[in-house]
């Protein structure tokens, strides 16, 4: 009896996940309640809205799944843009999710100015929008909420190349989020993927906040998508793509802001890293 109302439920989140409909939402948190039934695995949890930030989760799991087919046992993810600090709690609470199902360790990393925003450089960075000071950081309450993650103080360009240069190869990076806001800062951030291919991995998984919003009046000649555009132009073997994954999924405004970093000559980019059994079609 209990197999067949996890095979039902299972049916019934699969069904779920994938209708967009209003309908859909309300069976979504319905088959999330479902009592006495095994645990959804880390994919069904973003799928069905169980856990935090779908932008952060989703790509949270993809870098800790992709580590663990290429064989490491850790993994970084990173944040840029801390803020008050609510990305990184819930980054932790994610974790706590992955490390109980995926034989993997993830290190978090969260890098902030701590003061706030910056004086803006130029237009680029939206001055209309935001202004210095903006989004100022509480270090010591938000040290004594954080069980794990690591805080890097101060401004991008300061504190990234030491961490550039040092790398990790014992835990490489498969997921950031850009949630910078300006231009300038996003530009800064992306020196990251300069990272020695053995502390970072062949794809990275990233959430680009600032790439829609509400109200901001966002362009492709300003912030974050022009910071995208520009690094695109910078050379044919290194990418940052739209991510195209989400078959399974209903349409959710989150999934407009995942993106993937692709190293196409990276030593590792080639290897094979999905199912065995998936690569048959018998009649």
């Amino acid at each position: 009896m209990i197999n067949h109302r996890a095979s039902l439920a299972n049916k019934l989140a699969q069904a779920a996940a994938k209708d967009s409909s209003s309908l859909g939402l309300i069976a979504k948190r319905l088959v999330a309640r479902l009592p006495l039934i095994p645990d959804y695995s880390l994919m069904q949890q973003v799928q069905l809205g169980i856990l935090p930030r779908p932008t952060y989760a989703y790509t949270a799991i993809c870098a800790a799944e992709t580590a663990v087919r290429l064989g490491y046992e850790e993994v970084s993810w990173i944040e840029f843009g801390v803020a008050g600090g609510a990305g990184l709690i819930h980054l932790e609470e994610i974790k706590t999710h992955v490390e109980k199902v995926l034989p993997i360790r993830v290190r978090i990393v969260g890098f902030d100015m701590g003061s706030g925003l910056p004086t803006p450089v130029d237009y680029r960075d939206l001055p209309y929008a935001w202004k210095r000071g903006f989004y100022e950081m509480d270090i010591p309450l938000l040290k004594s909420r954080l069980t794990s993650a690591e805080l890097v103080i101060g401004p991008i360009a300061d504190t990234l190349p030491a961490f550039v240069s040092n790398g990790s190869p014992t835990a490489p990076i498969g997921m950031i989020s850009f949630d910078l806001d300006y231009y300038s800062s996003t530009v800064e951030a992306f020196k990251i993927f300069d990272l020695a291919p053995d502390s970072i991995l062949p794809r990275v998984f990233c959430n680009m906040d600032d790439v829609i919003g509400s109200g901001e009046v966002f362009s492709d000649f300003t912030g974050a998508r022009l910071a995208i555009r520009e690094f695109n132009t910078l050379s044919d073997t290194r990418k940052l793509s739209a991510c195209y994954d989400f078959a399974q999924f209903a349409y959710e405004r989150w999934q407009e802001k995942v993106m993937v970093y692709h190293d196409f000559l990276h030593p590792r980019y080639s290897e094979y890293v999905g199912d065995d059994e998936g690569g048959q079609l018998p009649i």
